[in-house]
């Protein structure tokens, strides 16, 4: 006989988890089309009910300097709003910056960082900066926390932020364009060497919010460089990464567990249930290849450890609680999959070159990435952005003027093969202090180790349930 409670509750669990089920597709499943909801934060967000936050939206005013226009996206008359130089030197021009605000929305504010960062340059005659470059920074409104003002035809987005991983938007009602095909826009605008007849450099810049989406576009944005403008990618401090493998850098399962965390390598986080771009769709393995042969940089203040932002376990997962460590843990990870013979063994994360598989022939054994981390910088885009290594990360076209900042004690700059017998090395002797991954004290005493377990895991325990009222 089946027992009534469990049978209850294991209802109640299925019930609980078909708003997340639904929407789940392993990698390489069939969609309809890319505009299915895919974001394994948002629908953790909307299943756990989480605040929205950041309600206080004022009208979006131009700062000095800057106008508010916008750019068209795709073919259906839609547009982007974005803040834009007042009166640019389209024809001088040989640099062009596009600067993504961070979950707060707040484009103006991050056109104004961009700014003075390129006036500051200039005025102390940094040869790399360019007097003449153009900063724009584009707006991802909010369907909700923005209404009123957008116009007809712009575009806004779901909440929590669905924007920063590349979601399509949801006004005006049917939108295709995702947030990945807005930034196509400013490719195809500044690529176009008509209008732009001086151009060499098209920066994509973003920092938070902005750099997780500046993290992804990296991946798997259309190829754009032409022969006279190189392309760049600059993320800044993001609080994750898309894994291009189920391979995870935390492993003790005090912190963060995969076996309860069923949405650990779904999109954003990884690859299951990414449905592609305007572009098409890729393999992981096509994505990884197109990324590491791109100008991607990486900068990352070395204090950004305060237990903030993304604290699903989908996240911590990456690395622990600390944006930094989960950064230092991605570097060492592609470096390790792409087996470049990086020095990585004094940075966090438990993976080793023997649990990963060897994708040097994706990568011919080279990463065109670079890392810089910002000794005394916070999660804050002044500080990252505005330090002297900084300056060298947004302006220097050649990466071997790009200063790496901080490294582990004993680093080897020369770097040597990533092999089966040495690759071994845990990052605990040399990492950074507040690295999670092999700390269990600081399971017991961080605020994550209080908080909830993510919606994402009801999966997990709905099917046990289950199992017991079917023996009950």
């Amino acid at each position: 006989m089946r027992c009534p409670t469990l049978s209850s509750a294991a209802a109640l669990l299925l019930a609980a988890a078909t708003g997340i089920a639904a929407d789940y597709v392993p990698f390489g499943h069939e969609r309809p089309h890319h505009l299915a909801r895919r974001d394994a934060s948002t629908l953790t967000a909307k299943e756990k009910g989480t605040n929205l936050g950041h309600q206080e939206h004022s009208k979006p005013k131009a700062p000095s300097g800057s106008r508010l226009t916008s750019l068209s996206v795709g073919t259906d008359n839609h547009e982007l709003a974005v803040y834009w130089t007042r009166s640019p030197a389209n024809e001088k021009a040989k640099q062009a910056f596009v600067m993504i605000h961070g979950r707060n929305r707040n484009g103006g504010d991050y056109w104004t960082t961009m700014n003075d960062a390129l006036a500051s340059a200039v005025n102390a005659s940094y040869p790399a900066a360019d007097p003449n470059a153009i900063v724009v920074a584009p707006q991802f409104y909010s369907e909700k926390l923005n209404s009123g003002q957008y116009k007809k035809h712009e575009l806004a987005w779901d909440d929590i932020n669905a924007w920063q991983a590349g979601e399509a938007a949801i006004h005006p009602t049917g939108s295709k364009e995702t947030s990945f095909d807005a930034l196509d826009a400013f490719a195809d605008e500044f690529t176009n060497t008509t209008k732009y007849p001086a151009l060499e450099e098209l920066v994509f810049v973003g920092h938070g919010g902005g750099g997780q989406l500046i993290n992804r576009y990296g991946v798997v944005a259309k190829e754009m460089s032409t022969s006279r403008v190189q392309v760049r990618f600059i993320a800044g401090d993001p609080s994750s990464s898309a894994y291009f493998t189920e391979h995870r850098p935390t492993t003790n399962a005090a912190i963060a567990d995969k076996a309860s965390c069923p949405l650990y390598n779904t999109w954003r986080y990884g690859f299951d249930n990414f449905t592609g771009t305007l572009d098409g769709l890729k393999t992981p393995q096509e994505y990884f290849a197109q990324n590491v042969r791109r100008d991607v940089r990486y900068i990352v203040g070395y204090d950004d450890t305060a237990v903030s932002g993304d604290q699903y376990c989908m996240a911590i997962l990456q690395g622990g609680v600390a944006r930094r460590d989960r950064n230092l843990a991605w570097w060492k990870y592609i470096n390790l999959l792409a087996r470049t013979g990086e020095d990585v063994s004094g940075f966090p994360g438990n993976l080793t070159a023997e649990e990963l598989p060897d994708w040097s022939s994706l990568s011919g054994g080279q990463l065109a990435h670079t890392l810089t981390v910002i000794e005394g910088a916070t999660h804050n885009a002044d500080e990252v952005f505005g330090s002297k290594q900084g300056r060298t990360v947004l302006f220097e076209k050649s990466q071997t003027n790009v200063q790496r900042g901080w490294r582990p004690k004993g680093w080897n700059k020369a770097g040597t093969p990533v092999v089966s017998s040495s690759a071994s090395a845990s990052g605990a002797a040399q990492a950074p202090t507040s690295q999670a991954t092999t700390a269990s004290t600081q399971a017991s005493t961080s605020p994550a180790s209080k908080i909830q377990l993510p919606a994402s895991a009801v999966l997990a325990a709905a099917a046990l349930f289950a199992f017991i009222s079917l023996l009950a």
